[in-house]
């Protein structure tokens, strides 16, 4: 019985808590909101931003250099940004930077095609002898004219610029077997060099020729060397330079209506 009369009591005691807090906070309610908004001090002026004007940059615009011709020859010019038109040549089967054959109302101009290389015999060839060792009547062929020539040592044969300095049979054992080889040492006026020919052996230039061939009408094939000079039509062609590995020659054009040489590197099969 006093349990339960212990449980009400605590009840009775809550609500009036309860009641009190509430009537506390009804009549303090404004001085509570009022501490909530309580207004800020304006922030010093000392702090402020400042805005300076922006200094003025000088706007400057490059200027492109004019383009130059490529390696490949005069027509490859083409601006950085701005390549070329490409074509693909399916007779030479390379590419180029137009399209092949003449343009409408142009004039094919005459072109020379790189074939390659070839080896040329030097313009005289020892072919043997006669007599004996001592003196030996000499036989000599003049590659330019398919002429023999006869003759001995230390003598001059003035009608092709050649002079026999010396001449012998040197003795070799090939596979168990003697064999005489003939030998002679001429000099050749028209270069200044002495030059060594052998009986059983063709003598060839040091150089190769470089074989090229026209577009003429008919055609033209031309053996040409470096630093020698050859006319097509109103062209005239120079070998600057070449190489056998890989096989390339770099070609000067030169034209009447051009001051200067046009260069271009050719490989078998291109036309310049």
């Amino acid at each position: 019985m006093l349990s339960k009369n212990y449980d009400k009591i605590l009840l009775a005691l809550s609500l009036l808590v309860l009641i009190g807090l509430s009537v506390l906070f009804f009549q303090r309610g404004e001085e509570i909101a009022g501490a909530l908004h309580t207004d800020l001090p304006p922030v010093s002026n000392v702090y402020q931003y400042e805005m300076t004007p922006r200094e003025e940059v000088p706007l400057e615009f490059p200027v492109w250099q004019t383009p130059q011709p490529q390696s490949a020859g005069d027509a490859w010019i083409y601006d950085i940004f701005t390549p070329p038109y490409i074509f693909y040549n399916e007779v030479d089967d390379i590419f180029v930077p137009r399209p092949p054959g003449p343009r409408e109302g142009e004039v094919a101009e005459l072109e020379i095609e790189f074939i390659g290389f070839q080896e040329e015999p030097y313009r005289i060839q020892l072919t043997g002898f006669a007599g004996r060792d001592e003196d030996p009547l000499i036989t000599f062929l003049d590659n330019e004219t398919g002429e023999m020539i006869l003759t001995r040592r230390n003598r001059e044969v003035p009608e092709v610029d050649i002079e026999v300095r010396s001449f012998n049979v040197r003795r070799e054992e090939r596979n168990g077997v003697v064999t005489r080889v003939p030998e002679a040492v001429i000099f050749d006026r028209r270069t200044g060099e002495e030059v060594l020919l052998l009986e059983e052996e063709t003598k060839y230039l040091d150089e190769p020729a470089i074989v090229v061939t026209t577009s003429e009408d008919p055609p033209r094939t031309i053996n040409a060397r470096p630093g020698e000079m050859f006319d097509v039509g109103e062209y005239s062609y120079v070998v600057e330079e070449y190489t056998v590995d890989p096989p390339e020659v770099i070609m000067l054009k030169y034209s009447p209506a051009r001051d200067e040489p046009r260069r271009s590197t050719l490989r078998p099969g291109q036309r310049f």
